[in-house]
């Protein structure tokens, strides 16, 4: 009777201790949300335990609200479900005709398989790869075959008024460098020369316009923009304005490209020819699969670390090259936003996520018209947490706050960090974060904060959110 006494007296101990945790931890974050800046009715916070979504505190957890590019962690999610942590984008160049020696008696085709970090240096390893193959010549055309995407070149959802800016490069099954193109800047020799300007890569169809000049000293006022040729064969102009200091460094300007699928072909093009190979016929962009035999294949890396770069910069075109895969792999190609915007809503509720209220329509989170709750994310998180098959590949991919990883300095001056899995997110007058922290004790918990609406300025409301963070990690409840 007395041990019994003495357990029923310690766990209401316990219980008593537990309490009194959650009521400060509750008091702690109500504190950090009256910053004057918020927009109570469009603030939101879920924070449960990682391990069974038990509650630990809410505030607004069913309100729809823009996600930004916390869009980025369901992409992520939903890719790991559908194609898995070993898949690769394949990149395949064929020809059709016949081969006689060294020779290629038709065309060569390149197919593209949606791989969003194609690079320059790829391309060129696929040229040396040809030539070394002992090809030194091709009597047909040169073919670009992207037809594993549809022809829509963005998220449906998008503003069709594009900027030149990278982040809002257009999509395409077979794309180089993000579809985008670096200009490098140098000051002249001596003041008053033109800039030395030169463009990474530099296929023959792109003519740089040089209005620079060279200053003894002032401002840094260079800025480039794209624009059309009158040159009937369809050239491609950048104007580069402005003047730099002689001692500046060099500066690089990067550009989306108007058309990704004649950047990536025109670029082939001229790496092959750099490499020794002959090419006699035109370049053309198919309107439809083209066969032929395989004579070489690029994989790309495995989904899981294209996964982890697309969260730790954050990149808009990687999500949405990755929904048109999904699309294409499950249903067929060519995929598009359509089918694959459908799987990821279908993932959600496979893996019983609350989705009452959330609109998805795009993979990044640019959109505005993207809708989703911190309950949704949550709920989300707490179910990757404890999937053995592709779990940890998820939370790998979040990035580590605090430490001296790209972009992971945030939140270094906090208790937390180091213990921080997160993914931000950011647009006009919005700003969010989700992920994983665990408290001083080890126990994971699962977060999402979206402030909508916010006065705050991006300084603050991160600051906000840290607050929050670090008030998990001090924790002590359970």
């Amino acid at each position: 009777m007395l041990n019994y006494l003495k357990y029923f007296l310690l766990c209401n101990l316990l219980i008593s201790i537990s309490l009194s945790a959650n009521a400060q931890l509750t008091n702690k974050i109500n504190k950090i949300l009256n910053a004057t800046c918020l927009d109570d009715k469009q603030t939101s916070v879920s924070i449960v335990a990682a391990s069974d979504g038990e509650s630990t505190y809410a505030y607004n957890i069913f309100k729809p609200l823009l996600p930004a590019s916390v869009m980025k962690i369901i992409t992520t999610a939903a890719s790991l479900h559908y194609l898995g942590p070993e898949y690769r984008f394949k990149t395949k160049v064929l020809y059709n005709g016949k081969r006689s020696k060294h020779t290629i008696q038709g065309d060569l085709i390149m197919r593209g398989g949606g791989d969003p970090r194609f690079s320059t240096e790829t391309l060129w390893h696929i040229a040396t790869q040809i030539k070394d193959s002992g090809i030194n010549k091709i009597t047909g055309d040169l073919i670009i075959d992207s037809y594993f995407f549809d022809e829509y070149d963005r998220a449906p959802a998008w503003k069709i008024d594009r900027t030149q800016k990278p982040y809002d490069a257009k999509l395409g099954a077979l794309s180089l460098n993000f579809n985008a193109i670096a200009v490098h800047v140098l000051p002249g020799n001596q003041t008053g020369n033109k800039l030395n300007i030169w463009l990474d890569p530099a296929p023959d169809y792109i003519k740089l316009i040089n209005k620079t000049k060279t200053i003894r000293r002032g401002k840094n006022t260079i800025w480039a923009s794209r624009r059309k040729s009158n040159d009937i064969l369809g050239q491609v102009e950048i104007l580069v304005k402005g003047r730099l200091p002689i001692r500046s460094k060099e500066k690089t300007i990067r550009l989306n490209v108007e058309n990704p699928s004649r950047y990536t072909i025109e670029t082939f093009r001229l790496l092959l020819q750099k490499a020794g190979i002959e090419i006699q016929g035109m370049t053309k962009i198919a309107t439809a699969p083209t066969n032929g035999t395989e004579l070489y294949s690029h994989l790309s890396e495995p989904l899981s670390l294209v996964l982890k770069e697309l969260n730790t910069f954050s990149n808009n075109f990687t999500a949405e090259q990755i929904i048109k895969t999904i699309a294409a792999e499950r249903f067929g190609t060519p995929g598009s936003h359509a089918e694959g915007l459908k799987l990821v809503t279908d993932f959600l509720r496979i893996i019983n996520v609350n989705d009452k209220g959330i609109a998805i329509v795009d993979g990044s989170g640019l959109s505005r018209k993207n809708l989703m709750t911190t309950k949704a994310i949550t709920d989300l998180l707490t179910a990757m947490y404890s999937k053995f098959d592709y779990g940890p590949d998820f939370i790998n991919a979040l990035r580590v706050l605090g430490t001296n990883g790209i972009n992971s300095k945030r939140l270094s001056d906090s208790p937390a960090k180091g213990q921080i899995r997160a993914k931000t997110g950011t647009l006009r007058k919005v700003s969010t974060l989700a992920g994983y922290v665990a408290n001083h004790s080890g126990k994971v918990f699962s977060y999402a904060l979206f402030l909508n609406n916010n006065r705050c300025g991006y300084w603050k409301a991160d600051k906000i959110e840290d607050k929050i963070v670090t008030a998990i990690y001090e924790f002590s409840g359970d």
